[in-house]
């Protein structure tokens, strides 16, 4: 995002809606609507506001105009003398003209047929911001509904790399639907404030885990997955070129032998199992396999590890090289992350473990990431 002075625009951004200046007064927006807290911190800092009736009407879709309003007014905007940018449906005596004329101008919605009246969509929302407030992504965000050829793509990647976003929780963007009061409402809310960044665009439901603790071996850490949870990992491939896929990840039960069964998903094409379970004294899993038996494929990572411990196994050096109070991925905001160090073949990777939640990030010897947990669910 640009300067603190650009993001401080907001908060002295006037309302482009009616008014009610209690967020708590509004009678359509419960203590349990998922977007409470955004549309309360959004009010109370003098961004939007309600109706006269007392509502919010936090479905009412928001229009072109309105967005226009709001990032003229966010980023101060010169409304003087502005150029007109002869849009043919917004005249000179249009109630929201200088605004719209002037983020035109600026370069952060297009000209032509504006559309003032027109519910705007996700795609189109997603230019306004990233060009207003000039962000960039990196490439690496996967929507099922989003491909590379895709003309919003760009800054779609732009929402997702800054936070902003991270689609709905069946891996779509849905760049065609029109935008909701409180969707806009969580979008600007996390531009304004990281701590709102963990949002998911439907319900605004927090993605970020509470993990309830898992039964551990005598040790202090486990770096056992969580079965509660449905993973989504962005993994990058350099076979055919530089590439990403996504892999979906659930349990599916356990064996007899006391291994929790996976079943992986990678890019929607093939489907793999692979096993985990805690012993007293060891984390073990197996590499991803169709076939049911782990003969010979057990991985082990050992227990009650310190700083500077190292071990061997199957021809892999080890070794723990830190330990984190806290580390983000876009899926969320882990605590007590172990940072294990590997090298086989002479290639040297790092992976962090987070406790009681299992591998959140893979970086490569140069700090590449070379795979991440991008997307959680909880499933029961």
């Amino acid at each position: 995002m640009k300067t603190i002075g650009r993001i401080a625009a907001f908060t002295m951004m006037l309302a482009v809606f009616p008014n009610v200046t209690s967020a708590a007064s509004f009678t359509d927006v419960s203590a349990k609507h998922g977007a409470k807290q955004e549309i309360e911190y959004l009010v109370d800092k003098g961004v939007i506001k309600g109706f006269q009736d007392g509502t919010f009407k936090p479905q009412k879709e928001v229009t072109k105009a309105n967005v226009a309003t709001m990032l003229a007014r966010a980023l101060k905007l010169d409304l003087t003398n502005v150029k007109n940018p002869n849009l043919p449906d917004v005249p000179t005596t249009h109630t929201s003209y200088k605004e719209i004329a002037a983020v035109v101008n600026a370069g952060f919605m297009p000209g032509g047929e504006f559309k003032p009246y027109a519910a705007i969509t996700r795609g189109e929302m997603a230019r306004a911001i990233t060009n207003a407030f000039g962000l960039s992504g990196d490439g690496r965000v996967s929507f099922s509904d989003v491909n590379s050829q895709y003309w919003a793509y760009k800054y779609i990647d732009a929402l997702a790399t800054n936070g902003i976003t991270i689609g709905y929780e069946d891996g779509t963007f849905r760049p065609a639907a029109s935008l909701t009061r409180a969707q806009f409402s969580s979008f600007l809310a996390r531009a304004l404030d990281p701590a709102f960044v963990k949002k998911n665009d439907a319900s605004g439901v927090s993605t970020i885990p509470t993990v309830s603790a898992s039964k551990k071996p005598a040790g202090t850490v486990s770096f056992n997955f969580n079965e509660n949870y449905i993973y989504t990992y962005s993994t990058r491939t350099i076979a055919g070129g530089d590439q990403w896929h996504n892999e979906e990840m659930k349990a599916i039960g356990k064996n007899g032998d006391g291994w929790m069964v996976w079943e992986m998903n990678v890019a929607k094409k093939a489907t793999y199992k692979f096993q985990t379970r805690n012993t007293t004294n060891n984390f073990e899993y197996t590499l991803p396999q169709a076939a049911t038996s782990v003969g010979g494929h057990v991985y082990q990572l050992p227990y009650d590890a310190e700083i500077g411990s190292t071990w061997e196994h199957k021809g892999i050096s080890y070794k723990l090289v830190a330990i984190k109070n806290t580390h983000t991925t876009k899926a969320a905001t882990f605590k007590n992350v172990y940072v294990v160090e590997s090298i086989e073949n002479n290639k040297k990777m790092q992976t962090y473990y987070a406790n009681d939640f299992g591998e959140i990030l893979k970086l490569t010897a140069d700090g590449q990431v070379q795979r991440e947990l991008i997307r959680i669910k909880l499933v029961h």
